[in-house]
């Protein structure tokens, strides 16, 4: 196999609506959860799902780059040339892991919640795209939150849901943190304005409790058309992940493997330079899955500044 250069950026996905990536069936109380970690239990975007929903945006958006997509995408097997040889596809997509998760707070409306289990894996992505670690990553205690500012405190605690926490607002290494986190996933205003003094984090256990108990799960219905009330059986409850949520991956590209060569610099600007709004996961009719996605390469971009 001949020597393939390598290029990878990060990408943030920011839900504008609840995203809903199920499992096809549950085993509790929920019939429909949403997709989640087998080890930690956090929820996720799948890269495969991301992956494929780029795809479309590119096939139906962006005629321009048509020619490209069989080769940072992948053959399409549907229309491909049996005889054809196929051929891997030039990007890689990983899973988008939950990053800030947005909790009801007492004070503040809500707080956008982090763990240090969290921001030590999206280290590790961000090492891989060329990047240094903004600081060292703190260790709130389990009684405690690190807050950017006192918006969401009530007498110096931190109420979220039904957990209260003493605040800590000093803390130096979480101030750099939360700065790079909204600088780079959200857009400037909404970053400056809403996610700036409503940034926390959170011991690892207590994050994961918010992600067991803080997912909004809604009750769904089928009507009988002939008799215009609830089908037997029909009455099902789903998962989502709820809006404002920002979960992040990685994403890096090869140079293609088709003729002619693509260059991996030229697929990851072509595909994963411009913001974009995807609809990603079920329940599209519903208005569920709406997201903004954005993507950070080595010295960041016009946005993502520290």
């Amino acid at each position: 196999m001949t020597q393939q250069t390598t290029q990878q950026k990060l990408y943030f996905v920011q839900a504008l609506t609840n995203v809903h990536c199920g499992t096809g069936q549950g085993v509790g109380e929920v019939d429909l959860p949403t997709a989640r970690e087998a080890a930690t239990g956090f929820p996720l975007i799948p890269g495969s799902t991301v992956k494929g929903v780029m795809r479309d945006y590119f096939r139906n958006n962006t005629s321009r780059w048509k020619t490209g997509i069989a080769a940072a995408f992948g053959p399409d097997f549907a229309d491909a040339d049996p005889e054809a040889a196929p051929h891997a596809a030039a990007l890689m997509i990983t899973d988008a892991r939950i990053l800030l998760l947005p909790t009801r707070s007492f004070a503040g409306v809500f707080a956008y919640v982090s763990c240090p289990m969290a921001l030590r894996r999206f280290a590790t992505d961000l090492r891989q795209a060329g990047f240094a670690n903004p600081a060292s990553v703190p260790e709130p205690g389990l009684e405690e939150a690190l807050v950017s500012s006192k918006t969401n405190l009530v007498d110096g605690m931190l109420l979220l849901e039904d957990l209260e926490l003493k605040s800590d607002v000093d803390n130096v290494d979480w101030k750099i943190w939360e700065k790079a986190l909204r600088c780079w996933a959200f857009e400037p205003e909404w970053g400056r304005d809403v996610a700036a003094p409503r940034m926390a984090l959170v011991a690892d256990e207590l994050f994961g409790f918010l992600c067991d108990t803080a997912l909004p799960v809604t009750a769904r219905i089928k009507l009988d058309p002939n008799t215009g009330t609830v089908q037997k059986g029909a009455l099902w409850y789903e998962e989502s992940i709820p809006a404002e949520s920002v979960l992040a991956g990685m994403i890096a590209a090869n140079d293609s493997f088709t003729a002619p060569r693509h260059r991996a610099a030229d697929i990851l600007a072509d595909f994963a330079d411009a913001s974009l709004t995807l609809q990603i996961g079920g329940k599209a009719t519903t208005g569920k899955g709406i997201c903004a996605m954005r993507f950070v390469g080595k010295g960041g971009d016009s946005n993502a500044k520290t």
